[in-house]
């Protein structure tokens, strides 16, 4: 775009705005004003547009006299001064003598004021005698600059003399200078913007927008609605103009706070309490103190409409505010101005955008499931942003936001491109949720979430002044811990904050603000320096290094301390008999945990294993204290693996007895349609087999059982993004459910409603860890396992029992079988503990598999188990989720491209059998529809590709595809390539920067040396099931080009 056109709405100035509301309407008011500067109890003024056009007028000539006329139209003066309704009569007569004003803030650095004067060629500022001191700071750093302090409000609002209308020099042209405003200089010095004629107007002409698909626009309310507004905020700032604006361009009034009193909740209650507004325009900050106390509640309830930016909300004060008044989020900036925004449909969708057409927003896919907001040209009447940068053909905002799960007109800020913290690993993530999360807290008046270049994040807390000031700082991080917790859960694994990563700062030292209250990052950040590079350099939990044994019960209170310090979810009510690993610990956890034991318990030679086969305090206290400079210490093994493993069955089946009752419904007739149970839907598998079932005419009804709460809204975004923008998920209902308790922890009302529907229970859900114990995964899985038999047995239509097992439960069959045949699809093989690997994962597949098979024997229920092999990502034309990055392979890829060397062979796993997502969820499909009609008790299924390929045939195309991102790799042998990523020391720093390192055992399995790789799968009963395994095909070049773009690393 290179002119800006001329539109009849940008002819008009602010001078002649507020020249027509006196000619037009003088008695109506403009503001109401307290007439104390610092108590509110003295009551109010009522300012109306005759008063603020003579202030005009008499602040003018002010100027000329003093200032003299500006010698060319568009010089710059600098004001900085009390927040009050001066603010708009120096911006109005400023115009009025050829002048353009230079508003700063008193927040600014000198460095950041002095580079806003030099940058506007500012040779004179004016000032009021509350900030008098600030400016004549500035005075002494800008040899040569003039400053004037301007009247007092009384003296401006003095209608004792009379006033000669002042004729105006200012331009009127929509590409005319009319204000400077700056940037919140958060990545360094404040820069100028400045701000024209017509790019004001295009507020006028939002206000002139009439509904968009019935429904009303933000600015329309908030503009044109002649009730009073209240609205907190700096004059100085953007925000600040675009409510004056309601009254110079809409003849609406505002309230103005005392100028004389420091912001705060209850200021603003005594305000509404005092002037009683239908209108609010607050900060999130306010909002949430106001929140915080039932006075504050009441007050907002007063509010017909509560308008809120600048920041994120935190989530459970909106949610409490919205049923109170309509209250609605908006978005803008100091280039841009106010966006348009539709008012929320639903009081629920506070937390949304709905953008009208007016601003033309695109949404571009960004980092993850993130979109950033660009604007491009349309009608530029409704933007401003194409007046204050003209010849630009799009604005990128750095905003980015999240689409609504079901309703894709709807967008949730998620941050800013600059927010990103990028960790030493390359692992990125946005903090502002938990950031927000956090700040919800009474004790913290604010959060900040650190760790760019730092191997894990770290967490800055600035305690609120207004509680307790005695309290120590373990006690308050004790407090404030729940709710780090409950950001937690909304982070990603990589940025989880450890008790051992928080750091509170001294009430001597603030975060630095910008002008709307939010935290300016990186300037605290980098004031902060001092205190997170001490947090970083403390590793946690210090030992005595003269004590080299201890006792069983000192070891048990020393491993308590470290899991507390170390771990996020290790509470002080965590019993030491409680498995970390059901508490959500991960690799990276467990390298943490190795790493302070070590250092706690000197002379231990502790490694990984250690932790993962000693998984609660006391074993793990056991295990130590029998031996502290034992080699591996862990519990003694009184039996044999198949021992223990039958033991196990043993524990669940031995009272397996067919009752003579059950609480079974007499027999019923099957429907026409089946209701399929579905556990773990959200996952890679799961996603693919509710779509599929979502499309099958023949189902009526899916039950998605899941442990998250958000559930849905996750199956939805991954549906929407991955499979089909039009995902219905009405036949779909999703359950939060958790298999350690009876009945899945569902109320009766819902278990017995499923027992009534469902038809088929597919049993998905299974962590997959091949480092846990299968004692680990007792309480939840094996016994949960057992849940769903108890479900079977009293299911009124006989729900057969179809459970997702995996070839890692026979994967020894190669090293116990007389021949190399494949592994049959037989009955017998779920019975021999010898053919599963010795790792919990593949042993409590096992478990489980013979506790359903001895449940279909005894108690006459039907099952399927399903072994699956290696499932991969999706086909070629087949839609989903990429390959999960953190598995074997794709984790391989990934190393590869950081060693710049890729294995030319896989070890003893070179043969390709991986089955695509899309093709096992048909699959399962198909098994499951053959079980629920079949007569077997127990029917076994291999899920493997019939049609193989080889890793040679698929490798070339992975180093075409690193090439093309502009890394060459090497092709070695399987062992080099093993024997360099061995050669890195185990610590979380290089775990996070190399991912193969979390796999390194899994990897070794492979060396073509340990064995002869995983055994062929016979899969003649699955393929005559299943005619989308049968015509299906191999894993070839098309394929793996898909997944290299999909993974794009």
């Amino acid at each position: 775009m290179s002119s800006v056109e001329q539109h009849p709405e940008q002819r008009m100035a602010v001078p002649d705005y507020i020249d027509a509301a006196r000619d037009s309407v003088p008695r109506s008011t403009f503001a109401i004003v307290p007439r104390s500067p610092s108590n509110v109890s003295e009551g109010w003024n009522h300012v109306t547009f005759e008063d603020v056009a003579r202030a005009v007028d008499k602040m003018a000539h002010w100027i000329e006299t003093t200032c003299g006329i500006a010698e060319q139209i568009g010089q710059t003066f600098g004001y900085m001064g009390a927040n009050d309704l001066r603010y708009f009569v120096v911006f109005a007569a400023s115009m009025k003598t050829g002048y353009i004003p230079l508003f700063t803030s008193p927040r600014n650095s000198l460095d950041g004021q002095i580079s806003l004067v030099e940058n506007t060629a500012c040779t004179v500022f004016l000032t009021t005698s509350d900030t008098k001191t600030a400016v004549e700071a500035i005075q002494k750093a800008v040899p040569g600059l003039k400053v004037y302090c301007v009247p007092t409000s009384d003296e401006v609002f003095d209608y004792n003399q009379p006033i000669k209308r002042y004729p105006g020099r200012h331009r009127r042209d929509a590409t005319a200078p009319t204000l400077i405003l700056h940037t919140s200089g958060s990545t360094g010095l404040p820069k100028p913007i400045r701000l024209t004629v017509g790019g004001l107007n295009t507020m006028y002409a939002h206000g002139q927008l009439g509904p968009e698909n019935g429904t009303e626009r933000v600015c329309k309310i908030l503009f044109t609605d002649p009730r009073p507004l209240i609205a907190p905020v700096p004059f100085f700032h953007a925000m600040g103009i675009l409510i004056g604006l309601r009254p110079i361009m809409f003849w609406n009034p505002i309230v103005q706070l005392p100028a004389g009193k420091l912001l705060s909740a209850d200021l603003v209650i005594d305000v509404i309490e005092s002037v009683h507004p239908k209108l609010g325009q607050f900060s999130p900050s306010i909002i949430e103190d106001m929140a915080a106390t039932e006075r504050g509640l009441q007050a907002l309830s007063k509010l017909d409409h509560l308008f809120f930016g600048g920041a994120p909300l935190a989530e459970e004060i909106g949610d409490k505010v919205c049923r109170l008044t309509k209250l609605t989020n908006t978005i803008g900036s100091t280039e841009v101005f106010m966006m348009d925004v539709l008012l929320p449909s639903v009081p629920e969708e506070w937390a949304f955008f709905n953008f009208g057409s007016a601003s033309n927003v695109i949404m571009e896919a960004a980092e993850d499931d993130t979109y950033e907001m660009v604007i491009k040209p349309k009608d530029i009447k409704y933007q401003a942003i194409f007046y204050t940068f003209p010849g630009i053909q799009e604005w990128r905002t750095k905003d980015l936001f999240k689409r609504h799960p079901s309703k894709p007109h709807l967008w949730k800020y998620s941050g800013r491109r600059d927010d990103v913290i990028v960790l030493s690993n390359g692992e990125k993530f946005n903090p502002v949720q938990m950031e927000k999360t956090i700040e919800s807290h009474p004790r913290i008046k604010g959060a900040l979430v650190v760790g760019h270049g730092k191997f894990q994040a770290g967490l800055l807390i600035e305690p609120n002044a207004m509680q307790d000031a005695n309290t120590d700082i373990p006690t308050l991080i004790d407090e404030i811990w729940p709710i780090v917790e409950k950001a937690n859960q909304y982070a990603p694994g990589h940025a989880r904050i450890y008790r051992s990563k928080v750091a509170v700062v001294s009430d001597q030292k603030a975060f630095i603000r910008a002008a709307k209250g939010s935290t300016v990052r990186q300037r605290t950040v980098e004031a902060f320096d001092e205190e997170i590079e001490a947090m970083y350099a403390d590793e946690g939990y210090v030992s005595d290094p003269s004590q080299d044994t201890f006792s069983l019960s000192d070891m048990k209170t020393k491993i308590n301390a470290i899991f507390s310090c170390s771990l996020p979810s290790f509470h002080e009510n965590t019993t030491n008999d409680t498995d970390i690993f059901s508490l959500g610990v991960d690799s990276l956890d467990v390298l943490t945990l190795t790493k302070a034991l070590k250092k706690a318990v000197p002379g231990a030679n502790i490694n990984l294993s250690t932790i993962y086969k000693n998984p609660t305090v006391n074993r793990l206290a056991t295990a130590l204290s029998q031996g502290t400079h034992s080699s591996d210490a862990v519990l003694a093994e009184p039996l044999t693996r198949e021992e223990k493993l039958a033991a196990m069955v043993r524990k669940y089946t031995k009272g397996m007895v067919r009752p003579s009752w059950t609480n079974k419904a007499p027999p019923v007739k099957r429907p026409s349609k089946q209701t399929f149970i579905l556990t773990g839907s959200t996952g890679g598998l799961g996603t693919h087999i509710i779509a599929q079932l979502l499309k099958n005419q023949d189902v009526e009804k899916i039950y998605c059982l899941n442990r998250s709460e958000n559930a849905y809204d996750r199956q939805k975004e991954a549906l929407t993004k991955y499979h089909n923008a039009e995902a219905d998920l009405s036949k779909a209902e999703f359950l939060k459910t958790d298999f350690s308790i009876e009945k899945f922890g569902l109320s009766d009302e819902s278990y017995a409603r499923l027992l009534e529907e469902a038809t088929v229970f597919i049993h998905n859900a299974w962590a997959v860890d091949f480092n846990l114990s299968l004692e680990s995964y007792e309480e939840t899985h094996i016994a949960g396992t057992c849940r769903t038999v108890n479900f079977a047995l009293e299911s009124h239509h006989d729900a057969p029992i179809v459970f997702i097992s995996s070839i890692a439960s026979v994967a020894n069959w190669g090293n116990i079988a007389q021949d190399r045949s494949g592994v049959p699809e037989s009955v017998t093989t779920l019975f021999d503990g010898s053919l599963t690997l010795p790792q919990g994962y593949a042993e409590s597949k096992f478990v489980a598999a013979q506790i359903l098979a001895t449940a279909s024997h005894r108690l006459g229920i039907r099952t399927a188990i399903v072994r699956a092999g290696q499932l991969a990502g999706p086909s070629t034309d087949a839609g989903g989720a990429a390959w999960n990055k953190r598995e074997w392979l794709p984790t391989i890829v990934h190393t590869s491209k950081i060693f710049k060397k890729l294995p030319r062979n896989l070890g003893n796993m070179e043969q390709v059998d991986w089955v695509c997502m899309d093709t096992a969820a048909g699959t399962v499909i198909d098994i499951a529809t053959a079980t629920s009609s079949g007569h077997e008790a127990t029917e076994v299924y291999n899920l493997v590709n019939p049609h193989t390929t080889t890793w040679s045939r698929l490798y070339p195309v992975i180093q075409t595809s690193l090439q093309e991102t502009g890394v060459d790799v090497e092709i070695v042998d399987y062992d080099d390539w093993l024997n360099e990523l061995a050669s890195i020391p185990q610590t979380r720093e290089n775990a996070e920067r190399v991912p193969g390192l979390k796999l390194l055992d899994f990897y070794e399995g492979m060396r073509p040396d340990t064995g002869i790789g995983l055994p062929k799968l016979d899969t003649r009963r699955a393929e005559a099931v299943s005619r989308m395994l049968r015509d299906g095909q191999g894993i070839d070049e098309a394929v793996m080009r898909k997944w290299m773009t999909q993974w794009a690393f």
